[in-house]
């Protein structure tokens, strides 16, 4: 049994990650920004501290073997403020940590490579983050890369996370396919590099386990076995959703352009504000595949949830929580 420091341990990914560390008996350390409102998982210890603007204080890390590093934000937020809780919370959580921690695994993100359209991306390829919050993780890496010489970092370029926990742009799509309001967004062909949220958890744990001999950071990309596109995505939740597929297709420039307009109409209280942001469709339509090959030979991790089954998760979860509108 071991002590385990986590950030994020409120958040959606963080608290999964938490909550599987207790279930095998270990102990869980969460540090929680200070009047939180967001629910630790039974068992947890509570420690109060910002990560944002100043360095975890060093008692945080007092009997702590290992440390997994979750907090941040997703989406579309101002670039400082990604750059507070993707980056300087990294900073700020490395500063203080001992040499003698085992292991910390940081969480990062495939938008640190930008697109690469056509390709198969792997650790060796260049980063050339366009999006904002691709900068800001790209940032952070950076700076866990200063603290590389004195602790064991693992960083681990997650997918895009699914499941029934994770609603924030999948139930809006699914509020569109409902609605019969959804349309393919270009040509539909671009794939999507999605990781359900069973097997983000099992690679955080290989990833805090594994005896692999770390002398400076590692990069991993984690992300599902299957590399389905656009349309596929779209066709499949239809199917399980038992609605029509969508048809119609929009110009990406287009549907980018309508939703940037109908938030400035909302800003001013002539629309309401849309279900989908100029982030949301970027997701979409970008072309992006990832091999996990590194993280299969030397963390020995192989996604296990399959696509068509993690839909099926999420259409129940979304059944469950909205009453879908009737299609017009």
């Amino acid at each position: 049994m071991a002590l385990v420091l986590v950030t994020g341990a409120t958040g959606k990914l963080g608290s999964l990650v938490a909550r599987a560390l207790i279930a095998r008996g270990d102990t869980v350390r969460a540090v929680v920004r200070p009047l939180s409102s967001g629910t630790l998982p039974q068992g947890a210890e509570k420690f109060e501290h910002d990560l944002g603007p100043a360095a975890l204080p060093a008692t945080a890390f007092d009997g702590v073997g290992k440390v997994v590093h979750c907090a941040g934000l997703v989406g579309s937020h101002p670039y400082d403020s990604l750059v507070l809780a993707n980056a300087f919370s990294a900073k700020h959580l490395l500063a203080n940590c001992p040499a003698e921690i085992e292991k910390v695994v940081m969480i990062s993100s495939i938008s640190v490579y930008g697109e690469h359209k056509g390709q198969l991306v792997d650790e060796t390829f260049a980063t050339a983050c366009e999006s904002p919050y691709g900068k800001s993780k790209l940032l952070g890496e950076t700076f866990a890369r200063e603290y590389a010489s004195a602790l064991p970092i693992v960083l681990l370029r997650l997918g895009m996370i699914y499941g029934p926990d994770f609603e924030d742009g999948y139930f809006q799509i699914l509020d569109r396919l409902a609605a019969g309001k959804m349309q393919i967004l270009g040509d539909g062909n671009n794939r999507m590099p999605l990781v359900h949220q069973s097997d983000a958890v099992h690679a955080i744990m290989l990833a805090l386990d594994s005896g692999e001999a770390i002398t400076h950071c590692r990069e991993y990309n984690i992300v599902g076995s299957e590399q389905m596109t656009q349309k596929e995505l779209l066709l499949l939740a239809a199917s399980q959703l038992g609605v029509p597929a969508p048809e119609k297709s929009a110009p990406v420039i287009l549907a980018s352009a309508g939703v940037a307009m109908q938030q400035v109409l909302s800003a001013i209280h002539l629309c309401k504000n849309p279900s989908v942001s100029p982030e949301n469709i970027r997701q979409l339509t970008l072309d992006r595949a990832y091999s996990g090959g590194k993280a299969k030979a030397e963390l020995g991790f192989e996604p296990q949830v399959k696509i068509a089954e993690g839909m099926k998760e999420v259409i129940a979860a979304y059944l469950a929580k909205r009453r879908p509108p009737s299609p017009k």
